[in-house]
């Protein structure tokens, strides 16, 4: 661990140290600072809640554009306690449900893959369930600053998890799913056009990553969505989906956008029900369509 690794934990420790409701108001206050100050976010954030809810209107965009500032600030002042509580008491601010949907999936042997996004606060939850579950493997870009990599990869692996770079992550899932373990892919980024599939996302192409398409109908295994939302009390709520359908028709081409198009539908439902809590601040639809759908080439 290097020198500066430790001084940044040091800090980020003592950040943790005021109470979290006292930093989660902190956070809300500030929101509305940090809104004005970030016109480029501000622009990104209402620009995309304007095209995926064109029924709402100018002060619903401008209120939930607020509210996910709030959320998000909220995400930054949590993250102190990552590193400083015991792990078991961030378990005991989360509350899980469905755990009957995990146990079905894995008693296939299969292994799970979770299909899960930047929803609510996801650092909280991967810490917390990966010590409720033993740990899983998490597919993760690694940090360009290497002792803010060094902190995050610190917070995320305390309870057993095991984090994969993104570029080598297909042949390490495939090991963890044949020991009927747990991996989890986030399935709300924009990809380059050569990395993914062109699907409806809110209404608009979105090219989306087709690897957990591919990982899914290769190997059999199980895909069910997971996500947490903040609770009005302050704990969080984290919510395992039921197993969802596997379309395998033998047309590999069309099975991969079909299976791509349900789990990004699966997605946007979680995120209609608190639209506030999602990371719209990434440019998710960045890149843009250069050729046709696999359905339009049939």
């Amino acid at each position: 661990m290097s020198a500066a690794f430790q001084v940044l934990k040091a800090g980020v420790w003592g950040l943790g140290l005021p109470p979290l409701a006292w930093r989660r108001g902190l956070g809300r206050g500030l929101a509305s600072l940090v809104a004005r100050l970030d016109q480029r976010h501000w622009g990104i954030v209402t620009d995309n809640l304007r095209q995926s809810f064109p029924d709402q209107d100018a002060a619903w965009v401008e209120r939930t554009a607020r509210a996910c500032f709030a959320h998000l600030v909220q995400v930054v002042m949590e993250i102190p306690d990552l590193v400083r509580l015991r792990p078991e008491a961030v378990l005991e601010r989360t509350r899980h449900h469905g755990l009957d949907h995990l146990e079905a999936a894995r008693a296939k042997g299969k292994g799970v893959l979770m299909l899960t996004g930047h929803i609510g606060n996801w650092e909280w939850t991967a810490q917390a369930t990966g010590l409720m579950m033993g740990g899983s493997t998490l597919v993760a870009r690694p940090i360009d600053w290497p002792p803010g990599e060094e902190l995050v990869q610190y917070w995320r692996t305390r309870t057993g998890n095991l984090v994969v770079p993104k570029a080598r992550s297909a042949r390490e899932i495939l090991r963890v799913l044949r020991r009927n373990g747990v991996a989890s892919a986030l399935l709300d980024q924009n990809v380059d056009w050569y990395d993914g599939e062109w699907v409806d996302f809110f209404g608009r192409p979105a090219c989306t990553n087709k690897g957990l398409a591919l990982l899914a109908m290769s190997t059999g295994a199980p895909v069910m969505t997971y996500h947490n939302f903040r609770a009005a009390d302050g704990h969080f709520d984290a919510y395992f989906g039921p197993e969802l359908p596997l379309v395998k028709t033998g047309d590999k081409l069309q099975d991969v956008w079909d299976n791509t198009q349900n789990y990004t539908k699966a997605l946007e439902e979680i995120i209609r029900r608190q639209p506030e809590q999602w990371f719209w601040m990434h440019q998710r639809w960045k890149t843009k369509p250069f050729h046709a759908w696999p359905r339009e080439r049939r």
